[in-house]
C-alpha cells in the first residue's frame, strides 16, 4: 500500500489514514486465511463475495466509470486485494483528495459516509475480496445526489 496527497504526491502515512477512519491491515500472503477470519470476527464481517475485473471483462469502461464517480455508502466498504492493484481515492478532513494504491495482500477499509471513488492502475486488473456485515449489496450515493 503507498498513499499520499493526489495533487501534491506528499506522502500519506498509515496514521494519517487512521486518523480519518480508513483502516489498512497488511495480509500475510498466501496464508491469509486465519486472520482474515479474525477481522471479520473482530468486526462483524457475516458475508464476502469476490469481484474480478480486468480487460476482458464485460463493459469494464463503464463499470470503471460508476466506481470513479465520487459517491459514499451507508456502510463500510472494505476490500481484501487477492491480485492486481488499484486506487482509492478519500477525501481527507480538509476535503483534499488522498490516493491509495492497493495491491496483493492489503486489506482496506473506508468508513460509511465518507466520499471516496476507485479506479485500476496502468494494470487494468484486480480480484479482490469484498466484505459485508449483511448481505452483498453496493449502493453507491453520489456527491452530486446530495
Amino acid at each position: 500500500m503507498k498513499s499520499y496527497y493526489f495533487e501534491s504526491n506528499e506522502p500519506v502515512s498509515v496514521q494519517q489514514l487512521n486518523n480519518i477512519n480508513v483502516l489498512y491491515y497488511p495480509m500475510p500472503m498466501p496464508d491469509y486465511q486465519e486472520k482474515l477470519d479474525q477481522i471479520c470476527q473482530e468486526r462483524g464481517y457475516k458475508n464476502r463475495d469476490e469481484v474480478k475485473l480486468n480487460e476482458n471483462t464485460e463493459n469494464l469502461d463503464a463499470k470503471l466509470k460508476i466506481f470513479f464517480e465520487e459517491h459514499l455508502h451507508d456502510d463500510e466498504e472494505i476490500r481484501f486485494i487477492l491480485e492486481g492493484s488499484g486506487f482509492f481515492d478519500v477525501r481527507d478532513a480538509n476535503d483534499q483528495w488522498i490516493r491509495i494504491r492497493v495491491e496483493k495482500g492489503d486489506l482496506i477499509i473506508v468508513p460509511a459516509n465518507m466520499y471516496h471513488r476507485f479506479t485500476l492502475t496502468e494494470t487494468k486488473q484486480i480480484h479482490a475480496c469484498r466484505l459485508f456485515t449483511d448481505a452483498p449489496k453496493w449502493v453507491p450515493i453520489n456527491r452530486h445526489q446530495q
